[in-house]
């Protein structure tokens, strides 16, 4: 490993330390001004992984802003159920990234899913905004046949019926 990524590493926490301490982490306008100071590799890192943040913390605005300038970050279940948990409103980042949730080829830990179904059954009056979140969830291949290995009652919250039988059929390795 260089020692310029050692140093790119310690300037992004020292900037995310800062815009923290400073509440700004969801002022992307001020983020950028300040970054106009830093050099173009530390500035593209920090985008890149604020950008991973705000799909987390279901920033659709601010998503949306680094999206149209080209950043993207390298999605994983653990950003899924994080993005899930954080939906309080209509505003949904795994509907706005449907195809990459749907498609996504990653290992399922079974505590996310036991956490996302705790949360949705303990938020009754979030339930209609979790709701179609939830329907792109179900039809990730990877998510099903986890649930489905599961055999549990959360297991069983995340099972897609059609998309199991077809599973069964077409990719019946996934169940090994």
């Amino acid at each position: 490993m260089s020692d310029r990524l050692h140093e790119i590493i310690a300037q992004v926490a020292m900037l995310h330390e800062h815009f923290t301490n400073k509440k700004e982490l969801h002022n992307l306008d001020k983020i950028e001004q300040r970054l106009e100071l830093e050099e173009e590799d530390v500035k593209e890192h920090y985008l890149t992984l604020l950008m991973q943040y705000y799909f987390q913390s279901n920033d659709l605005e601010n998503l949306q802003k680094l999206l149209l300038q080209g950043f993207k970050f390298e999605m994983r279940f653990e950003d899924i159920k994080e993005a899930f948990l954080h939906i309080t409103n209509e505003t949904s980042v795994i509907e706005f990234l449907e195809e990459n949730v749907v498609f996504l080829k990653d290992d399922i830990p079974p505590e996310a899913l036991e956490q996302m179904y705790e949360f949705y059954q303990n938020n009754e009056t979030l339930q209609p905004y979790l709701n179609d979140s939830l329907e792109l969830i179900k039809k990730n291949r990877y998510v099903c046949a986890k649930a489905y290995k599961l055999n549990t009652d959360y297991g069983q919250f995340f099972i897609n019926e059609d998309l199991l039988k077809s599973l069964q059929n077409d990719m019946p390795f996934l169940f090994k």
